[in-house]
């Protein structure tokens, strides 16, 4: 049982009263240091933002804003779940996939749709291809079932979630860091390579500093966190659709060694992960955020951005797997 709940930030918004859990962050402010000390000394920019069901919240650049990259399928994923739970969308409604509705970069159904000429799926296959696998055309092909980038941003708005913000589909959010303007050819893998290696070098430059200080399609660790804290809660979607989710979300197979690197075999972790293109040596984005179950049933929601990094892709991912361990031998 936790000692005292001490709250950094609390969320009560989000209905996360403070009644007694099986557990929590038991000293915030050690684990507030020992945070700070993590991002510190990096190449890089980092923020963290853990939240337990008591409502006690530690913060490193909580407030900064972070490019979400494929974090936005967790997003997504819900928005559909809630407009399933309100009679907006049948996620069991039949969806012909052909190659003109495939977008780009990581998508594995590109390789089903070339080999059957289409594939036959519904929404909440979508939602589950979009999450487990961070299958780009699956989130593309519900936000356009959703209506855009908007009614998203209306979902996260109407649960009283402001820090975040959707602007772009993953077809015009790609393109754009690399210095192109979408194109229907551009789901031809190949033809998306050619352009890319067209683009003059100092367009390529030019688009990817934009991309650094882009505020659309980010989010902020604090509000991420408050995202993933009414998901836990129940106060997100339907229980039947939080369920749904967290199940998808606990299969997760992109990124092990992030957050799940950094807890014990006896926790969970339910999360999604997300990472930019590096150019010249700099990665803007490599994320993960997720709920993570203790041993006793307890919960914390965490979320870790890694930002305008020169580090190796396996410094990053250690420095995500340590902050998931900090919060995790913080919990009592």
């Amino acid at each position: 049982m936790k000692p005292f709940a001490l709250a950094i930030a609390a969320v009560s918004a989000l209905g996360i009263s403070h009644v007694s859990y099986a557990g929590g962050i038991a000293d915030p402010a050690a684990l507030q240091q020992r945070l700070e000390k993590l991002a510190t000394g990096k190449d890089a920019r980092i923020g963290i933002c853990a939240l337990d069901q008591a409502g006690t919240s530690v913060c490193v650049r909580g407030d900064e804003r972070f490019s979400l990259q494929s974090v936005v399928k967790l997003i997504a994923g819900a928005a559909t779940l809630d407009a399933a739970d309100h009679g907006a969308v049948n996620i069991e409604d039949p969806i012909i996939i052909r190659s003109e509705n495939l977008s780009l970069m990581k998508q594995p159904l590109a390789k089903i749709v070339e080999r059957n000429g289409f594939f036959r799926t519904n929404a909440g296959d979508l939602v589950r291809r979009a999450i487990i696998d961070s299958d780009s055309a699956a989130v593309d092909i519900l936000i356009n079932r959703l209506g855009g980038t908007g009614k998203i941003n209306s979902f996260l708005a109407g649960k009283a979630i402001s820090g975040i913000r959707i602007d772009r589909d993953e077809r015009h959010l790609q393109t754009d860091i690399v210095g192109l303007q979408w194109k229907q050819e551009y789901v031809d893998a190949k033809v998306l390579q050619r352009a890319i290696k067209a683009v003059p070098e100092v367009e390529r430059d030019t688009a990817f500093d934009a991309y650094q200080k882009d505020p659309r399609d980010t989010a902020t660790p604090r509000a991420m966190t408050e995202f993933l804290a009414a998901l836990m809660s129940g106060k997100l979607i339907s229980t039947s659709s939080t369920d749904r989710l967290l199940a998808i979300m606990n299969e997760t197979s992109t990124f092990p060694d992030r957050l799940r690197a950094g807890v014990g075999n006896d926790w969970s972790v339910a999360h999604k992960t997300g990472t930019s293109p590096t150019w010249k040596g700099v990665n803007v984005a490599t994320n993960d955020v997720g709920i993570l179950t203790a041993p006793d049933g307890g919960k914390v929601a965490i979320s870790v951005f890694v930002a305008d990094s020169r580090e190796t892709p396996t410094r990053r991912a250690t420095i995500i797997a340590s902050a998931a361990q900090a919060v995790t031998e913080a919990y009592r």
